[in-house]
Formats: C-alpha cells, sequence, structure tokens
C-alpha cells in the first residue's frame, strides 16, 4: 500500500512529465529509518491539445516501471481527463486517485534530486506546526540558479507595482526590497517560515489537505497556491520552507505552450483571489488599477522599464556574457522577463563576468531577458548595471536557418 503519492497535472508538457517520472524512479523515498518507503505516482493530463501517441507512450512507460519497482500494479497512473477544469480541478481528480498519507503536489516540467523527498518528509514527520513543506527552487540540475520565491499578493502590492508605472524611484525601491527578501530565502540555512508557497512542489498530509479543503476549483490557474497558503495559515500552521531539500523547476513549459489561455486563465484566477481574500475593497482596488494603467489621457505619464541606463546585448543565437564593470569578491546577477525586476531568478558569483554553463543555457527559451547586478562584497546592494538580452536560441536550440534563395534562371523545388 502507497504511503506517499506523487500527484502530477500535465498540459502540453508530456516529454518533462516522462523525465520527472524517470527522475522520481531513480530517487525514490525512504522512511526515517532508511527503508524504502511505497510510493504510487499519478498523473492527470487536463485534455492537453497536443497528445502524441508516442509521448503519451513514454509516460506511461516510465509509469509501468514504477508500478514494477514498487510491485505494485496501482502505483503508476495515468488519467487523460475529459476537460481542461484548471490546475486545481485536476490535482483534485489526481488526489481522488490517490492512497498516501502523504502527498505531494507537483509540476511535470520538475527534476528530483537524491534526498528531495526525504528532507521533505523528516520535517514534516517531526515538525507538527507545519501545515506544508517546501523545498529551494533552482533552475539548473548544478544548483547554480535560484527561483524567486512567491510574493504574497495584497492590496500594498497592488499599490506599489501599479504606481510604480508612474515612478521610476518607486519602482526601483519596491524591485530593491523583493531583491532583498529573495536573498534572505535563498541563503536562509535555517528551517524558515514562508508566506506563501508556490504550487509547483510541495509536501502535505493527507488528512489536513482533506480537512482544508484541497485546491479551490474555481481557480482556473495561478493563484490557487497563494489561496491555500492562506487557507493553511488560517488554521495556525505554517508553510515551512525546508533548506535541506532542493528541486529543479524547468519553469513554465505548460505556458509557453498556450500563452493566450495561461494569461486569460491567470486574470481570471487574480480577480478570483482579491475578491475572495479582500471583499469589496480588493474588488474595487484591482479596477482602480486597472484604471490607472490603461486610461488614454495617463499613458504619457507611464515610466517605461527598464528604469536606469541599460546595456543592449543584442539579438543574438549565443548565449549572453554578462562583463561586470569590476571585479566582485561577491555578486549577485537578478535575471527577469519582467524589465522592472519585479520577479527575477538569482544567481551568485564571483569575479567579473557571467555567462549560463551548458546545462543552464538549455533552460533560455526565445524571448527577451532582463540582468541586474549587484555588488555584494561589502554586504550592500551596489548597482553595477542592467542589460538587454533577446535570445534567438529556444532551449538550448539555434532556429531553423532561412531557406536559401533559388539560383538565378531556378525556381524553388526544381528547375525552370
Amino acid at each position: 500500500m502507497a504511503e506517499l503519492s506523487v500527484l502530477i497535472v500535465n498540459y502540453n508538457t508530456w516529454r518533462e512529465c516522462a523525465a520527472a517520472i524517470a527522475s522520481l524512479r531513480r530517487h525514490p523515498p525512504r522512511r526515517a529509518d532508511g527503508s524504502p518507503m511505497p510510493f504510487e505516482c499519478i498523473v492527470v493530463d487536463n485534455l492537453s491539445p497536443h497528445r502524441p501517441a508516442d509521448q503519451i507512450a513514454a509516460v506511461e512507460a516510465e509509469l509501468r516501471q514504477l508500478a514494477e519497482q514498487q510491485g505494485d500494479p496501482a502505483a503508476g497512473r495515468l488519467v487523460l481527463h475529459g476537460e481542461n477544469g484548471g490546475y486545481s480541478k485536476g490535482m483534485n481528480v489526481a488526489f481522488g486517485h490517490s492512497r498516501g498519507r502523504w502527498i505531494l503536489v507537483s509540476n511535470p516540467d520538475v527534476i528530483f534530486p537524491p534526498g528531495l523527498i526525504d528532507a521533505l518528509l523528516r520535517h514534516l514527520e517531526n515538525d507538527p506546526t507545519a501545515g506544508c513543506a517546501v523545498p529551494k527552487g533552482f533552475w539548473d540540475p548544478g544548483l547554480e540558479g535560484h527561483l524567486p520565491p512567491n510574493t504574497l499578493p495584497t492590496l500594498w502590492d497592488i499599490a506599489m507595482t501599479t504606481l510604480g508605472e508612474f515612478s521610476r524611484r518607486l519602482s526601483v525601491g519596491y524591485a530593491r526590497r523583493l531583491a532583498r527578501s529573495w536573498v534572505r530565502v535563498w541563503t536562509d540555512p535555517q528551517p524558515r517560515s514562508l508566506p506563501m508557497m508556490s504550487g509547483c512542489l510541495f509536501l502535505i498530509d493527507r488528512a489536513f489537505f482533506a480537512q482544508v479543503g484541497r485546491f479551490d476549483e474555481r481557480y482556473p490557474l495561478y493563484y490557487e497556491d497563494t489561496d491555500l497558503s492562506l487557507t493553511i495559515r488560517k488554521t495556525g500552521r505554517r508553510v515551512v520552507q525546508v533548506p535541506g531539500a532542493h528541486f529543479i523547476h524547468l519553469v513554465n513549459r505548460s505556458g509557453m505552450s498556450d500563452v493566450a489561455t495561461m494569461t486569460s486563465r491567470h486574470d481570471t484566477s487574480r480577480e478570483l483571489y482579491y475578491r475572495k481574500w479582500y471583499g469589496r475593497l480588493g474588488t474595487w482596488t484591482l479596477r482602480l488599477s486597472r484604471w490607472l494603467l490603461r486610461h488614454p489621457a495617463l499613458q504619457r505619464w507611464k515610466k517605461l522599464p527598464p528604469h536606469g541606463p541599460t546595456v543592449d546585448l543584442g539579438d543574438r543565437v549565443e548565449r549572453p556574457c554578462i562583463q561586470l564593470p569590476r571585479h566582485c569578491e561577491r555578486f549577485l546577477l537578478l535575471l527577469s522577463l519582467d524589465a522592472r525586476g519585479y520577479l527575477s531568478g538569482g544567481f551568485f558569483g564571483s569575479g567579473d563576468r557571467w555567462t549560463p554553463s551548458d546545462a543552464m543555457w538549455t533552460n533560455f527559451a526565445s524571448t527577451t531577458y532582463y540582468f541586474e547586478a549587484f555588488d555584494l562584497s561589502s554586504g550592500r546592494f551596489e548597482s553595477l548595471g542592467r542589460w538587454r538580452y533577446r535570445c534567438l536560441s529556444h532551449l538550448g536550440t539555434p532556429p531553423p536557418a532561412p531557406p536559401r534563395p533559388a539560383p538565378a534562371g531556378e525556381v524553388a523545388g526544381g528547375k525552370p
């Protein structure tokens, strides 16, 4: 009988899902005495528009191998859901098929390193104040790139991000405040209470998960983890980051496959969140923010980011190289898709330059990235500069070469 249930909701990420299950099989959970812990993995596909037979077969093959290793035919299961009711509903469907006392909620685009699940289990087993346990997230297998901790959305957050559109000083100050909070989370060697967790991976006790009502299915995508975090904290328990637990998240592979649906569902979830937790004040604040940001008469007052001199690295197929203005004993490089830097990954280093490693480079998508570097040698945040880089490669693969023009006197595909 499975003691741990790993729940995964898939949407157009079959290859990543198969790789996640393979890493789970290689690094299975163990009990406190070191003996193997029986576990299962349940994958719910949320009616992916892309269901290639070979990729589905790869996921099924990994689940069969997992079930064989466990000696339990029901330990690996793929549920092809007949609707896309959102991440919350898909995860609740997976929970309905599960049997374990411990529930590990996971995205499909993750990698399970050795010791990850064990560290989360040991903490929950020994900390009655913890409602759920979360790991430290990284962007790459070398654990170089820290993923940003989620910022709890509040009315203050709406005010700062809205007014920051009209004030460079306010926007820069808010971004610096966020960066300092991220560094504290990234470098804390002790278990740390967080205002919220990321729904991409966390461990929770089955009975407690059922007690708090599981995921609120009204959230189609995003904010369901924020909602659950506040619900957990409302019971008096904590969301705890376990410093010895590390995992790799390849970040938003589902979202990249369907940007329009992702954006629409994000906006719907955001409205629900502020209405549910802040009532009419939340709804009115969100509406006022939209009015200020969209009113035609106010557009000329907006201060477009990035806020400060920025070195343009150009549009390139090759990986970026950030040249710092001086040698630093310790620097922090923030990387973001947002020119304001409100949500950034972080890299610590030393020296006078930075470029992504081979493993990290394969996570760069074809989009625009913004960098900002800080010298931390004196313990202060001293800005070293900003950079813009447009990546023309996608996940480490250069774009296809343009078709070669036909020689004079020939037409494409053959002779005249």
